[in-house]
């Protein structure tokens, strides 16, 4: 049996129902939900959704959201300068 290039890695199918917050405002908003995950030429991308507005969706590539820098899984209060 050979194994089908193109599937989906555990850790990326996972990822459909999770939780990030962004540390910068995107979109108008920081909490995200990802609603779906699609292979693209560059790799995984996976689309997101603001939590509080969810006509507000882009796609951004699945290793991004693993950068802790720019990333936080689940959703977490910002800490802001004082």
């Amino acid at each position: 049996m050979t194994e089908d290039p193109v599937a989906m890695p555990p850790k990326i199918a996972r990822l459909v129902g999770s939780k990030f917050t962004s540390q910068t405002i995107r979109h108008g908003w920081t909490h995200f939900h990802v609603i779906s995950v699609r292979r693209t030429e560059a790799g995984w991308a996976a689309e997101l959704a603001a939590s509080c507005d969810a006509t507000r969706r882009f796609f951004i590539p699945t290793r991004e959201l693993f950068d802790r820098a720019h990333w936080c899984p689940g959703w977490t209060p910002l800490t802001r300068g004082a």
